[in-house]
């Protein structure tokens, strides 16, 4: 059965945050995943979903189906293709390797239920919006799909509403972008927690412009309240850290930029000597050409960096510390 209901008449909001979540109607991502290579049968994961650029995976259990045709209450087939995938045993989760700003894909249910719940999870894996979409159990395909602003999405958890395990939801057709609509602002991000130096500085980092793809205009990462004439440097990495302690013990730092990184160039902070009036500008849309083979590279739009800044203080732990941490969008 191929029934599309009004996406209007479908999906009710129920949660708002900071970032601005709405319905989209169908639409053509950047990436997809129609199950069809996936092996037949109950899984744990799918780990190579949208072609390499996501994972598709049951929670805490081998829940997930693969399959052509699932019958309960009445007998669901592919929405497109020859296979879709369902949570036949718990709740089933969509991770993205990069964040999204548009999800969607072909949803229904062939359980006595019905009905499920998206949460919408960023990088750091906060929970920043909670979307419902409701439908009957009638084994037939409807589209829900949001896009969001300015929050990437890096995770998705799909719930049954009507069943005690959150199971029963079928999928096929999903659909994701990375790149944000026209007018989104989707600016530099500040986020984590600076470190207190000797000195008692606590160095802040910033951004100027934003960071391109195509490198095509200036774009400054500053970081400034540094402490004076000390080495500095930028380094980022494609992923945030949960906070980790710089030291074992001791210190104030905190490492909030995932392996692998790359350092970039190194600076003297300038100001004085035992002050926290030091400061650097970098511009990273001019060091990416004059170095091709930085980590990350090629670059596309919709991508999130994570940078951080470095510098010596010589009574600290290691004996360095660390700014605070800045996302940052290419555009």
């Amino acid at each position: 059965m191929r029934l599309a209901l009004s996406l209007a008449l479908s999906v009710v909001v129920s949660a708002t945050s900071a970032a601005q979540v709405t319905p989209v109607p169908t639409f053509t991502g950047q990436i997809q995943e129609g199950f069809d290579a996936a092996p037949n049968g109950f899984l744990a994961c799918i780990p190579q979903a949208f072609g390499g650029a996501g994972q598709v995976c049951s929670i805490n259990s081998t829940g997930l189906l693969a399959t052509s045709s699932w019958g309960y209450v009445c007998n669901m087939s592919a929405h497109s293709g020859a296979k879709f995938a369902a949570s036949a045993t718990t709740n089933v989760e969509v991770r993205f390797n990069s964040g999204v700003y548009r999800f969607g894909g072909w949803f229904g249910s062939n359980s006595s239920g019905g009905s499920a719940r998206f949460d919408f999870y960023d990088a750091t894996g906060n929970l920043f919006s909670t979307q419902t979409a409701q439908f009957p159990a009638d084994c037939n395909w409807r589209w829900f799909g949001w896009e969001t602003c300015p929050t990437a999405i890096r995770r998705v958890v799909i719930t049954g509403l009507n069943t005690p395990s959150g199971a029963f939801i079928s999928m096929d057709g999903l659909q994701a972008s990375f790149t944000p609509s026209a007018g989104c602002n989707t600016g530099p991000v500040a986020y984590c927690t600076s470190g207190t130096t000797s000195s008692g500085c606590n160095a802040s980092i910033s951004a100027t412009g934003q960071p391109s793809a195509n490198f095509s205009t200036p774009m400054l990462i500053n970081v400034a309240n540094l402490e004076g004439q000390k080495t500095c440097l930028v380094f980022y990495g494609l992923d945030s850290l949960a906070p980790q302690s710089w030291c074992v013990n001791t210190g104030t730092s905190f490492l909030c930029v995932k392996a692998p990184t790359q350092r970039t160039i190194a600076f003297n902070s300038g100001g004085t000597s035992g002050g926290c009036n030091g400061s650097i500008s970098f511009d990273w849309n001019a060091y990416h050409p004059a170095n091709p083979g930085a980590v990350g590279t090629p670059f596309f739009a919709g991508q999130k960096i994570y940078a951080q800044a470095w510098f010596r203080d010589p009574p600290s732990c290691r004996p360095t510390a660390l700014s605070n941490a800045l996302e940052l969008t290419m555009q």
